[in-house]
């Protein structure tokens, strides 16, 4: 083989491995940024799935396919209150944490629970707008490895009941209560009730059993635990709220670039919105669900909630010696509803 041989050879070997590297590159610079989003909620949960799944359509057509979502729910791969610690790991890129769960973390976020705070979702929704998160939570969050996308109203708790209607503060006195969390039972116990904290999936047959004579939860969980078969009344008070927020995991947050960034900050807002506008939607038609199911639905008046709001006063300065900066919190609350 000649000189002039070898070099022409060398040539088409240098050739090839350069093609071969840029179509390796080309193949990876179009690769999609891959999205892991999970939620326990399942499907039936739809004011709270629904705009989850819209937003990840939304990044993944915003981004002209830069962006690839896969998405779980139903708790196909964390419980509730097992989704947050795998956030924080990395485990999984995002999630929609009930708020509610991490109180034990973040203290703060125990305010959408203060009772009887704010008369409607779009009240809750104004503050949080405003930068209720903003105060603090959101840097809390930082710490543990999180970005904060977004809060939303998850919905208020309502007042279900056997055989008695909730009017008054009064009517709580001496009943045994099924509810989920530390504020709750705090503020049941404030009115003279037994409070018992239990998980949703035990209420049912708490009820039918007697073991409680009512329960405080939202009506996406007195329709979806069937609770409309074991009480008689429903007292519809917005007497506590939870949020729904969007996390993402920080190292992830970091690594993608900041116009995908952007459309995810604008795909978020478009999330809370649409949360709230199916949110108030849904109440409306639980509602007459309840009545059709042969519940008999009381809707507080304006002069029932303001005894309930007097009445509870005390719950706030619990709430205020647990958590050191609670009060700019509430005022901030009650400027901005």
């Amino acid at each position: 083989m000649t000189a002039k041989h070898l070099r022409a050879l060398l040539l088409i070997g240098v050739a090839l491995v350069m093609t071969g590297t840029f179509a390796t590159s080309t193949m990876a610079a179009d690769k999609p940024i891959e999205i892991v989003l999970s939620t326990y909620m399942p499907t039936s949960y739809g004011y709270l799935v629904q705009p989850l799944q819209d937003f990840a359509k939304n990044v993944e057509a915003e981004s002209g396919g830069r962006v690839k979502f896969k998405f779980y729910h139903s708790g196909q791969l964390y419980k509730g209150k097992e989704e947050f610690g795998a956030l924080e790991r990395g485990d999984i890129d995002m999630a929609a944490p009930n708020d509610l769960y991490l109180t034990g973390i973040v203290p703060e976020l125990g305010i959408s629970n203060l009772p009887f705070l704010w008369d409607s979702p779009a009240s809750m929704q104004r503050t949080i707008d405003a930068g209720l998160w903003d105060l603090g939570i959101n840097q809390k969050m930082l710490k543990h490895q999180v970005v904060v996308l977004g809060a939303a109203a998850g919905g208020p708790y309502q007042i279900y009941s056997k055989n008695f209607e909730v009017t008054s503060p009064d009517h709580l006195k001496g009943k045994k209560w099924g509810v989920s969390g530390s504020t709750a039972s705090k503020a049941m116990a404030l009115m003279g009730g037994s409070p018992t904290t239990m998980g949703s999936g035990e209420l049912y047959m708490a009820l039918q059993r007697g073991t409680i004579d009512g329960t405080t939860r939202p009506l996406i969980t007195g329709l979806g635990r069937k609770l409309y078969e074991v009480v008689e009344d429903l007292s519809v008070t917005n007497m506590a709220y939870f949020t729904i927020f969007l996390g993402i995991n920080k190292d992830k947050w970091d690594s993608l670039p900041a116009d995908i960034q952007d459309i995810m900050k604008k795909a978020s807002k478009q999330r809370s919105a649409q949360q709230l506008e199916m949110l108030e939607v849904f109440m409306k038609d639980a509602i007459r669900q309840y009545n059709e199911k042969g519940v008999k639905v009381h809707v507080a008046t304006p002069a029932e909630l303001a005894v309930f709001q007097e009445r509870m006063k005390p719950v706030y300065d619990w709430w205020i010696e647990k958590v050191p900066d609670g009060q700019k919190f509430i005022e901030f609350a009650r400027t901005h509803r």
